[in-house]
């Protein structure tokens, strides 16, 4: 034990000496979060068309036409338009992403099922993205089918009514109440955008341990202190275990601090909260098995790199590609389901797995095993090949 304890107290104080980088670790995916959570909170809004920025001409002129216009989401935009060229020019620059065109004749439209001619016009902005697009699109569509839905019943509601028969809403005809949307039994929570980048920035970080692993690691080879423990017959374990326990104990920190700016820090600036109420033993198992694979690839670079230059690049580019290919840096949802099935190439896809299954599904320890296990395993055979490369020093 006493060795373990001077090899130990030994990193410590190495890793005292470069605050810089042990900094990094812990700003850099704090501001990632907070960046990332602003900017994709919208895309996983259930109504992403509440956001768009969006302006109307009305050329009709009559109650129909108004009644359409506040029937969608409000408009985000402040542009004022006194016609069609109004829409363009707004668009051209940037003063909104859709426009929304009114034809006159809209309102005698709506009864008359034989007119093939279009009254409403949804004039886009081409860089807007396109889910935005098809759902404010589709609120569009839905708003102007209940209109002329109404419209094509006001005779039979008449004669209801003179009848003096209950009448039932348009909403109740179409069925709407009879579609509930819920999350299946033992879900934690709907996936957020805050969901996601907490996870996903809070691995991609943790990956990054082997710039100042690596540094440490390198120097002491290179100034002959391993070698040394060495030949004072200080078993392998023991030195594996020196360097382990101490940058296993950053990651820990690393994600105590990123749940508080998920859970805090987050929603100040008007993002999503962090939900935590998670089984926090399920919690802990993912969080070590992700410190655990990312301390062993680090280790492993840094036993076959020469210089720091070298670890920290190959370090660095392997980390990027892994967090560009694991969902880190694009959302698995949004990517093409070959892509989807290609994350798993990843660790890092695999640590980002197990903290959803923890966060969004509510799962406990029994249900991560897969994740678990494919962590421990790169892990396992990483610290192998570290131990076997140091016995040649």
């Amino acid at each position: 034990m006493r060795p373990l304890l001077a090899v130990i107290q030994k990193e410590l104080r190495a890793m005292s000496r470069d605050l810089h980088g042990l900094l990094v670790l812990f700003v850099m995916p704090a501001v990632f979060i907070l960046i990332m959570s602003m900017a994709l909170r919208d895309t996983f809004a259930l109504r992403v068309s509440e956001k768009v920025r969006w302006q109307v001409w009305d050329a009709d002129h009559t109650a129909d036409s108004a009644k359409l216009v506040t029937q969608l989401p409000p408009p985000e935009a402040s542009v004022v338009v006194r016609g069609p060229a109004d829409v363009e020019r707004a668009l051209a620059r940037g003063g909104i992403q859709v426009g929304l065109l009114i034809d006159q004749g809209y309102s005698a439209s709506l009864a008359d099922l034989e007119s093939a001619r279009a009254v409403v016009t949804v004039l886009a902005e081409p860089g807007m993205p396109p889910a935005l697009l098809a759902a404010f699109r589709a609120e569009v569509q839905r708003a102007v089918t209940m209109q002329r839905a109404a419209k094509l019943l006001e005779p039979v509601r008449a004669m209801a009514q003179e009848d003096h028969r209950p009448w039932p809403t348009l909403e109740q005809m179409a069925g709407s109440g009879l579609v509930a949307m819920k999350f299946h039994r033992g879900a934690g929570a709907e996936l957020t955008a805050v969901q996601q980048c907490v996870p996903a920035w809070l691995v991609f970080a943790m990956f990054f341990v082997v710039i100042p692993l690596s540094t440490i690691f390198i120097q002491e080879k290179q100034q002959g202190t391993l070698p040394r423990l060495r030949s004072l017959r200080v078993p392998m374990a023991t030195l594996l275990a020196g360097k382990v326990i101490p940058f296993y104990l950053v990651n820990l920190g690393q994600t105590a601090l990123m749940l508080l700016v998920g859970r805090f820090v987050v929603p100040l600036l008007g993002g999503d909260t962090l939900w935590l109420d998670v089984d926090w033993l399920a919690l802990w198992a993912v969080a070590t098995a992700v410190s655990l694979a990312a301390i062993g690839f680090a280790l492993a670079i840094a036993a076959v790199a020469r210089t720091t230059e070298q670890a920290t690049t190959v370090g660095g580019v392997a980390n990027i590609i892994f967090g560009a290919l694991g969902g880190v840096m694009v959302p698995k949802l949004v990517m093409p389901l070959a892509m989807q099935k290609a994350t798993w190439l990843s660790p890092m896809a695999w640590g980002l797995n197990g903290f959803i299954d923890v966060f969004v599904r509510g799962a406990h320890l029994g249900g991560i095993l897969g994740p678990l296990a494919l962590l421990l395993g790169i892990a396992g055979l990483c610290l192998v090949f570290a131990g076997w490369r140091l016995r040649e020093l």
